[in-house]
């Protein structure tokens, strides 16, 4: 059935969206199995995931000065946690994308805790801001930073 947006409802966003520049989506990747809890001993995936990653549109990661695999810390009023800058040329300006429960970098640490009437968190997206903690490190260096999505043609 169709509805209409409800708005910013649980307590606080509205205000963080007005405080901090960045729309900070969470969730699950294809890359590592849920939370990653079961591939953090598979050595294959560790290899090319050491990091949990911050997908950012190549325009705000160079207005920030951030180059790609260079690690960055995403925080606000409810906390901080940290990522390596992955560009992504299709996501849309100011908004990201990081997994949900990594174990070296949870997203949970900068979700506000507010609900709607419903008692549903909004725990799949903030606002927050994004620096850099410092240049790529050789673990991530390494790495590829091609496009992680499928282009047809």
């Amino acid at each position: 059935m169709a509805t209409q947006w409800r708005g910013l409802e649980a307590p606080g966003k509205q205000q963080e969206k007005e405080k901090f520049p960045y729309l900070v989506n969470n969730g699950r990747a294809n890359h590592v199995w849920q939370s990653i809890y079961l591939d953090q001993y598979n050595d294959f995936v560790m290899d090319r995931w050491p990091l949990p990653f911050l997908e950012m549109h190549p325009d705000d990661m160079s207005e920030l000065g951030h180059h790609a695999g260079d690690l960055v810390e995403i925080y606000n009023d409810n906390g901080s946690t940290q990522a390596m800058a992955q560009p992504t040329p299709t996501a849309k300006g100011k908004q990201t994308f990081m997994l949900f429960a990594y174990p070296s970098g949870a997203m949970g640490n900068v979700v506000s805790k507010g609900v709607n009437e419903l008692i549903i968190p909004n725990y799949k997206q903030t606002w927050a801001n994004v620096r850099k903690i410092a240049d790529a490190p050789e673990v991530t260096r390494r790495l590829t930073f091609k496009s992680q999505e499928y282009i047809p043609g």
